[in-house]
């Protein structure tokens, strides 16, 4: 990790309803308006799932490792 960086995370079991409505508009709204930007690193056909999550285990992985149909 270099200097400066931040990792934030959070549980969602016990979310009401209500909240996880709020956090999923929240996201919707943040990646609309651009002030959410995730780094897509590789994208796969949801046939090679198992391709992708080794790929997730490789040495030097970047982003997001997103499944495509």
């Amino acid at each position: 990790m270099s200097r400066n960086a931040e990792i934030s995370g959070m549980v969602l079991f016990n979310a009401t309803e209500g909240e996880l409505k709020s956090v999923h508009s929240a996201i919707a709204s943040g990646l609309k308006n651009q002030m959410l930007n995730p780094v897509v690193g590789r994208e796969f056909p949801l046939a090679n799932a198992a391709q992708a999550h080794m790929a997730i285990m490789e040495p030097g992985a970047l982003g997001k490792i997103v499944l495509v149909t």
